[in-house]
């Protein structure tokens, strides 16, 4: 399975970490949400690293839902 995600302004809290909401499908058409904690460069180049930056500075601005997800609902 393949996912291309774009990450949503919407953030929820999950095991009391805020986790940004990213959608798309996977490569089938199947639509899912990924609730992603944090994203870290994998590399030591300075010019990657500041594009990186510039990039996930650009990304919408973050609003916060009151809903919460106990992680033993979630199928792993």
């Amino acid at each position: 399975m393949k996912l291309t995600l774009e990450p949503t302004d919407r953030f929820q809290r999950i095991d009391g970490a805020y986790c940004r909401i990213w959608t798309e499908a996977t490569d089938t058409g199947v639509p899912v949400h990924a609730y992603i904690r944090c994203v870290s460069p994998q590399t030591h180049d300075a010019e990657a690293n500041a594009l990186f930056d510039r990039e996930l500075r650009s990304l919408p601005v973050p609003r916060c839902e009151a809903v919460t997800y106990d992680l033993r609902f979630l199928v792993d």
